[in-house]
């Protein structure tokens, strides 16, 4: 049985290669880059496809011969529905025996225009006919990594809304993890997936476990808007890419990033998932 991962070679791919690797799993992945292609082997994939999410050629040969699909779709891109319906409807006319699909916690808040791209895909994934997995993430702990470099360099955990505002969270660890069960074991098929960690905190309380646990003073604090928007464009970022960010910060800065409970994902490991404080002892461990 082989499984094509789109979106392989990121936060969700990877941990979700290492967990299917270990189950014994055949690996397809679909990515843009020879350099990414050869990283991918080297986690255990089996095949890689180099092509474009938006060519219907290039998805159509990606999923020749498979078994399941797993798409993860592309961050603050403005066609990202558009590349879902796409991969879908390849899946479809391949006949593929299951589909899973990573949506995002909280689809349904529609003035998040990435989070409604999501909820026309999901949608799409029920009406298609084929037996289907969603995965509604919450928010990513690994997210770290971006502030990182600024953390070390100036003690401060900086992010474009408030750092009082509560955050529902994830390990990517155990997204992985709950994945691989959920494309190798059957029982999970028909089920709509809300997924997170214990932990609901703030950019505040994240900053204290980072203190204590790294033994060096950090405080969150709250990035303008307009001090974001200057470093994206700097950085590529195109228009609807920028705008659906802000709407994000916007949509944070007022409610946080509401709701989270731990009982589904406890239920899909068969263990209790991971907590924050875990997860930066982890992290300060790797940058060692």
């Amino acid at each position: 049985m082989t499984i094509l991962i789109t979106g392989a070679s990121g936060a969700v791919g990877t941990p979700t290669i290492r967990h299917l690797v270990k189950r014994g799993a055949k690996i397809r992945a679909l990515t843009s880059k020879e350099s990414s292609a050869a990283n991918l082997k080297s986690l255990g994939v089996a095949e890689t496809v180099i092509g474009d999410l938006t060519s219907d050629a290039d998805i159509k040969r990606a999923v020749v011969g498979v078994e399941s699909v797993m798409h993860i779709p592309p961050r603050f891109r403005e066609d990202e529905a558009e590349i879902g319906l796409r991969v879908l409807g390849a899946a479809k006319a391949a006949k593929v025996g299951h589909f899973v699909f990573c949506s995002v916690f909280h689809p349904q808040m529609r003035d998040l225009d990435h989070h409604y791209n999501k909820l026309l895909v999901e949608e799409a994934v029920i009406d298609s006919g084929l037996p289907f997995t969603i995965l509604q993430p919450a928010s990513f702990m690994q997210n770290l990594r971006v502030e990182w470099p600024a953390i070390k360099e100036k003690g401060v955990y900086l992010r474009a809304y408030s750092a009082q505002q509560k955050m529902a969270l994830i390990d990517t660890d155990d997204l992985g993890d709950a994945a691989a069960r959920a494309l190798t074991e059957p029982q999970y098929r028909g089920g709509v997936f809300e997924l997170c960690g214990p932990d609901r905190l703030t950019n505040d309380e994240m900053a204290a476990i980072i203190t204590e646990e790294w033994g060096k003073p950090v405080r969150a604090d709250k990035q303008s808007l307009e001090d974001w928007k200057v470093w994206a464009v700097g950085r590529g970022w195109k228009p609807w890419s920028i705008d659906a960010y802000m709407k994000m910060c916007r949509h944070y800065d007022a409610h946080g990033y509401a709701g989270g409970n731990p009982v589904v994902l406890s239920a899909i490991l068969g263990r209790a998932p991971g907590g924050y404080r875990a997860f930066v002892k982890r992290f300060l461990a790797s940058q060692n």
